[in-house]
């Protein structure tokens, strides 16, 4: 393993000197009003319409990206002229530097929406008002969201000294803030989250409506153990969004600019680089690594020929051909019920919610009972713990199966591989092991924080690497 990469990549973060903090502009006009505070949300709303937002919502290269440092595609047999540029293992410079560049982007974001808050004087009830603080809320409580993932431990709620983000509410130039409790952390995105939901936006125009709200609040439940409340989001997202067949799957997922189906929000609705006939289709670079014969291995030969997902993820040559969906749909939701139903001791809900996934993706589907709970193929995963430390039953290995099917190339296994116990990994490259270590799930906060601001600590692990 190349030990060096890390050691780079957090000393290159020195070099850095723009602190996210420094955020009260210089001889400008803070905006005041309701309109011209919605002209700064516009800004990046429109960046996420062009995948220009991808710290918060992934682009199509975004997402990739996670893609190749997780497991369900291999390395070893990447074809090295057409591949030269995809990556390793999470500890590769490059990916760790774009976790750099998304950490100082994301509280770029929570910067605008704590102007907003502070700034925005007089009207606050008219229905545009209502409009720019419920999409601030949404988008602040989004972005924490996003750096919990990235860089927080999974949430344990038996430990107590679990570390979590700056929270950052104003723009108080010398208010430096050290990280917060996790639990503060969670109960911040949370009351965040709900605040967006108050304002119950509905104007398309604003992409964080009121149900891309709930969705957000189902995976935020979902990341952080609540699982009633999950489910109880979920639901609700299900029942405006409803679950579609294998022909209206195939549709939604042909590649094109809108929303379609039952999708909430998305990125790159829009692009200067391809036509709205191509739609937006799979990252090239990554048709030179062949799809893992483990994750194959998980369709049985009965789905590999009725399951609309097999036939539409890769070739008989195991070559990606899926094109990417980066945004939130109601699959997830109902795999999120899924989980989350099976965690309140609901075994039966789970299953049918699992049932009507694959009857809505498996032609002449014949639903599963508990004693017909196929057993999981041996060797073809590497989680064999839930996010509760316990041992995979016949129905968790089944619900988390689906979930890597279903979400396969949409930057979800890497999440899936940290909430579920980080397994350790190594993959060959040019005669190296490359060892996916467990602390790398969590990526470190940037040297240029740490250095600036006192008593700042560092995620697990990457102090160790320093040293080294």
């Amino acid at each position: 393993m190349k030990k060096y990469s890390i050691v780079f990549i957090l000393l290159l973060s020195l070099a850095s000197c723009k602190n996210f903090l420094d955020i009260k502009p210089h001889e400008e006009v803070i905006p005041e009003t309701a309109e011209e505070f919605s002209a700064l949300l516009h800004s990046h709303l429109d960046d996420l319409d062009r995948g220009n937002l991808d710290c918060l919502i992934e682009s199509t290269q975004k997402v990739t990206l996670y893609e190749q440092v997780a497991d369900n595609l291999e390395v070893a047999l990447t074809d090295k002229s057409a591949g030269q540029a995809l990556k390793i293992y999470p500890g590769d410079i490059y990916t760790m530097s774009i976790n750099k560049t998304d950490y100082s982007s994301l509280y770029e974001i929570i910067r605008d929406c704590n102007i907003i808050f502070g700034e925005m004087k007089g009207d606050k009830e008219s229905d545009l008002a209502k409009n720019v603080l419920g999409t601030a809320y949404a988008m602040r409580g989004a972005c924490y969201y996003e750096l919990l993932r990235r860089f927080c431990e999974v949430y344990d709620p038996n430990k107590s000294d679990q570390l979590g983000l700056q929270i950052v509410t104003t723009f108080d130039m010398e208010n430096w803030p050290v990280r917060s409790s996790l639990k503060k952390t969670i109960d911040f995105i949370e009351d965040d989250l709900k605040k967006a939901l108050s304002y119950n936006v509905q104007d398309d125009i604003y992409r964080f409506t009121a149900p891309v709200v709930k969705g957000y609040l189902s995976r935020f439940y979902f990341w952080t153990r609540q699982w009633d409340k999950a489910a109880d989001f979920a639901t609700q997202v299900m029942a405006a969004y409803p679950l579609l067949d294998r022909d209206g799957y195939k549709e939604m997922m042909t590649p094109a600019y809108s929303l379609k189906g039952n999708m909430l929000i998305k990125s790159e609705t829009i692009s200067s680089s391809t036509t709205e006939s191509e739609g937006v289709g799979t990252y090239e670079p990554i048709k030179a690594r062949p799809v893992s014969k483990r994750f194959i291995d998980t369709f049985s030969d009965e789905e590999k020929a009725n399951d609309i997902r097999y036939e539409m993820n890769f070739t008989v040559k195991r070559i990606t051909k899926k094109f990417i969906f980066s945004g939130m749909r109601s699959a997830e939701m109902l795999l999120i019920r899924a989980e989350s139903y099976y965690h309140m001791g609901e075994q039966g809900l789970a299953l049918d919610d699992i049932n009507t996934l694959r009857s809505n993706r498996i032609k002449d589907y014949v639903p599963l009972t508990m004693d017909q709970l196929p057993e999981p193929v041996e060797g073809t995963d590497l989680i064999t713990v839930d996010v509760t430390g316990a041992s995979l039953t016949r129905l968790m290995s089944l619900i988390l199966t689906e979930r890597r099917k279903e979400l396969f190339m949409e930057g979800d296994r890497f999440f899936e591989l940290k909430r579920n116990g980080s397994p350790e990994f190594w993959v060959p490259e040019q005669g190296q092991k490359f060892v996916t270590r467990k602390f790398m799930y969590t990526y470190p906060i940037p040297l240029t924080d740490v250095d600036i601001v006192p008593g700042l600590q560092q995620n697990e692990g990457y102090d160790e690497f320093i040293i080294r």
